[in-house]
């Protein structure tokens, strides 16, 4: 990813910088300072009531990481899903619209029928704290999802780095 990015202003956070606009080669560790998102993490047999309003509570926290006994990160749930997982319990005939192929009908399936996390859960969207910001939005944007989780060396979540959340600081700091 190197020869991708461009250089400039906020291409690191060093310790003690006046500049906190992130940038490419900004870590992971120093944008989530920044953040301060918690995050919110499920099981996979957690019924979807419960891990609705565990995401409601902590709407900043818009993909939800789904763990093992063990603590380590096992999946996401993204808030997208979730919502359509309630969409297709109170107005199946919605997410008809969507189906075209036999991979519109089993995702259609998968909303319909979701009960549990486990059910919603996509592959793990993690990174090491050591990664960077390129590689997060990079990793965002291949799993379509908004935010993804800093893991340990074992695979257990440390934190979360939402991408709009990120996006809006970067804006904001012009």
């Amino acid at each position: 990813m190197a020869g991708e990015d461009t250089p400039g202003r906020g291409d690191t956070i060093p310790p003690g910088s006046s500049d906190p606009t992130p940038g490419p080669h900004t870590p992971i560790s120093a944008a989530e300072g920044l953040l301060a998102i918690e995050p919110v993490l499920v099981a996979a047999d957690d019924h979807l009531d419960l891990v609705i309003r565990r995401a409601g509570a902590s709407p900043s926290t818009r993909v939800l990481g789904v763990v093992d006994s063990a603590g380590v990160l096992v999946g996401v749930v993204t808030s997208h899903d979730l919502v359509a997982a309630v969409v297709g319990r109170l107005a199946p005939g919605v997410l008809l619209t969507r189906i075209h192929d036999a991979d519109g009908l089993e995702e259609y399936a998968r909303f319909v029928e979701a009960t549990a996390a486990g059910d919603l859960m996509r592959p793990p969207a993690a990174l090491p704290e050591t990664a960077t910001l390129a590689e997060a939005f990079h990793l965002m944007y291949k799993r379509h999802v908004s935010g993804v989780y800093v893991v340990d060396a074992a695979g257990r979540p440390t934190g979360y780095l939402d991408g709009l959340e990120l996006a809006a600081i970067v804006v904001a700091s012009g």
